[in-house]
This record gives C-alpha cells, structure tokens and sequence, in this order.
C-alpha cells in the first residue's frame, strides 16, 4: 500500500510574519503509517530564502515518522501560495513534475506528479515498474465559473490507463444529500455568490458544477452518480464501506456562517479505484 495524504496548510503556516511549521507535524500525531506522499495546499512564500520552509517542512516530517522526504514546489500564477508534494523517495520516485517557472507547459500539465513505485517491475528495468500520476489542485474561492474551469483541466486523466489520484482544496462541495449541507439564508451576499447558485424561485443551493464535472450529479432517484468524467469521491468510497459514518465538512467549525461545507477532496480515475483502501 502507498498512503497517500491531503494536507491544506493554513497560509503555510505564516501568521503575523512569523512562521510555524508544527501545526504540519502535528496533523499527523495520530498517524501510524508513514505517507508516501502529501498533496499540500497553500505553501505560502514556501520558495523564499532558498525554498527553506519547504526544506524545514521535509525535515519535520523525516523526524516525525523516521524515514525521509523530499518536497517540490507547484505552480500558482495568481498568489505566492503555491501547492508542493513532500514524498518518501524510498518508496517512490519523481519521474515528472513541470518546473513552476518553464512558461511552456500546457496548463493542464502544472502540478502533476508522475511517480514510479520503488520495489515493483524487474530489477535495472524501469519501464517495468508500476507508475501513477498525482495532482494537487488549489481552486479559485471567489467563482464557480472559474472553479469550473478548473476542473476542465483534470477531467481528460479521468478515464486515462495510468492511476491518477487529485488532491486539493476545490473550493466547491459536490451535489448529493448525503454530503454536509449549508443554509444559504444565513449565509450572507458575498459567500452566497462565491459558492451559491440561486434558482428562480429566489432558493439558493451550493454551486456543484465543478466537482460534478469531474465525479458526476447526484441522481436523487437512484442514489448514485451519474456522467462525471471517470474520478470517484474518496470520501464517497469510505462513506459506501462505512455507511454509519457521517460524511464532516472539511472546514474550521465557526468559520462559515450557516454551516461548513466538504470542500476539500481526495479524486481517484477509474484505473487508481480498484487500488484504494475505502477503510483508510
């Protein structure tokens, strides 16, 4: 098994200027099994000074779990809050991550991550190794139409032969009366047109376009999705092997009036699903 971890780091851990990296470390103080590898969200300013903080955070987690980490930076052309991937190179090894920096890579090529799975295929043949694809993903909070767009992105890894996983922070819950629900009415007019859509009747209901886009609607009828573009909720997957189990918004309680929303997603394409532990 490769555990593979979401990590959204508050502002990267800056806060007034200072910087602190434990509340990283510390997410994981329950953790038993080392992760392969961590999609995180919000590096922010993580490449100042020689990408030290991006160093330091690697090296919290080598003395958290005793093995080592490597950490790369991603690409964010609209703030200095990147995404990275801190990864166990015992166990994998990084075989593409375009440099933040190259102006020539196609957009819907940033911040994925092809690895290749140590111990697997015939010794001194790599191309007979075992290979997967994982995305981090930080998407717009201020437009569904953005987010939407966004999502345009991934939506041609769904049914690709190699395993891919997303990871991120999408901005966006995803339709289906089983996920944590908000009450827009008390939500106020800003939050609404972030993460709202209002009908004509004058209801509001969240804006699931984009996470539909790429795992499909909620049919009320038959319980399930339907089209998407070949990803399956991880969430989702725990919730149908462990149905006692509440689906819990993934954001601070008290944060967002009315309620928190599960906004922050772990998606698997068709060929990574048979491969994931719904118990983990």
């Amino acid at each position: 098994m490769i555990p593979i971890a979401l990590f959204n780091f508050e502002a990267g851990g800056l806060r007034h200027g200072q910087r602190n990296l434990r509340p990283l470390v510390d997410a994981f103080h329950d953790v038993q099994a080392p992760p392969a590898l961590i999609l995180l969200c919000e590096a922010k300013t993580w490449h100042e000074d020689g990408q030290r903080p991006l160093h330091h955070a690697a090296e919290l987690l080598a003395d958290r779990f005793d093995r080592p980490y490597v950490g790369v930076l991603g690409h964010d052309p609209h703030s200095p809050m990147p995404p990275a991937i801190l990864y166990d190179p015992t166990l994998l090894t990084l075989r593409s991550w375009p440099a933040p920096a190259d102006p020539h890579v196609f957009a819907d090529k940033r911040n994925i991550a092809v690895f290749a799975i140590r111990g697997t295929g015939e010794p001194g043949t790599p191309d007979s190794r075992t290979t997967f694809a994982a995305a981090v993903a930080h998407w717009d909070p201020h437009c569904g139409i953005r987010r939407r767009q966004q999502a345009a992105l991934l939506d041609r890894y769904g049914t690709t032969d190699m395993p891919v996983i997303v990871g991120g922070d999408l901005n966006s819950t995803a339709s289906g009366p089983h996920l944590p629900q908000r009450d827009w009415t008390a939500a106020g007019h800003r939050a609404r047109a972030q993460k709202a859509r209002r009908h004509p009747d004058g209801t509001w209901t969240a804006d699931t376009d984009a996470v539909d886009h790429l795992i499909g609607r909620w049919d009320p009828e038959t319980h399930h999705r339907t089209d998407g573009c070949g990803f399956h909720a991880l969430a989702e997957l725990a919730r149908t092997a462990n149905p006692h189990i509440p689906l819990l918004p993934t954001v601070n309680h008290g944060i967002d009036v009315g309620g928190g929303l599960l906004i922050d997603w772990l998606l698997a394409n068709d060929a990574m699903r048979p491969h994931v532990d719904p118990d983990s």
